[in-house]
């Protein structure tokens, strides 16, 4: 059995638990996920699967949560949208410690679930939020099927020298990305891309490092600001 069998015998096994063998190197830096003939529709699907499957999950952690909150405290800003937030906590975390209104998005209809989160698939545009928030967190970069989309959707939703704050792992690069995180970039490839992206729009500001945090490894929160 040559090694392209074998991975789509394992593939087949795992893909009922959103995860999938890549072909890959030490040094690949990026990978996309493709989801074949079912394009955006089978994204969507798997996203909302999972989400449900993981509704009770938390990712966030309070000490990253906490560096990011000092950081927008020491910019001034407070109004914010997370997206990507499932259940809300870092919704909440954030509106308590800052004392500001935040919403969160999910792009399955349990968002409807927790208190000030909204139906939202983040790389849409919406007209009423172009311009409204003071910052952006997530940790879902991950799950994008077009990251250069959604971040362009989000800059756009940010006030002149607004911040998007993206928090990344290596659980957040290649070697972790699957059907159900189709985006994996390696840490060192991040600045990289938002130069690339970025095209005037936004820009790298700072790396915030929030250490060794327990289940996560080391953590960095890219902060980009809009231009």
């Amino acid at each position: 059995m040559t090694r392209a069998m074998l991975r789509r015998v394992i593939n087949r096994v795992l893909r009922p638990v959103g995860f999938k063998v890549i072909p890959t190197h030490h040094d690949m830096l990026l990978y996309q996920h493709d989801y074949g003939a079912g394009g955006y529709e089978a994204y969507r699907a798997t996203q909302i699967h999972w989400n449900k499957a993981k509704l009770g999950n938390v990712w966030a952690d309070e000490r990253t949560l906490e560096a990011i909150a000092s950081d927008i405290e020491r910019r001034g800003l407070r109004t914010g949208v997370c997206h990507g937030a499932r259940n809300g906590y870092e919704v909440q975390w954030f509106a308590d410690r800052l004392k500001s209104e935040v919403i969160g998005t999910d792009i399955s209809e349990t968002a409807t679930q927790f208190p000030n989160m909204v139906v939202h698939d983040f790389h849409d545009r919406r007209d009423d939020w172009v311009g409204k928030f003071d910052f952006i967190y997530t940790n879902s970069l991950d799950q994008a099927f077009d990251p250069e989309k959604a971040l362009a959707a989000w800059a756009e939703q940010l006030v002149p020298k607004g911040c998007i704050y993206i928090e990344h792992t290596k659980q957040h690069s290649v070697e972790a990305a699957s059907e159900m995180d189709p985006f994996g970039a390696h840490p060192m490839a991040v600045p990289y891309l938002l130069f690339k992206w970025g095209k005037r729009k936004y820009a790298l500001a700072d790396i915030i490092e929030s250490g060794e945090v327990l289940g996560k490894g080391r953590v960095w929160v890219f902060v980009v600001e809009r231009q």
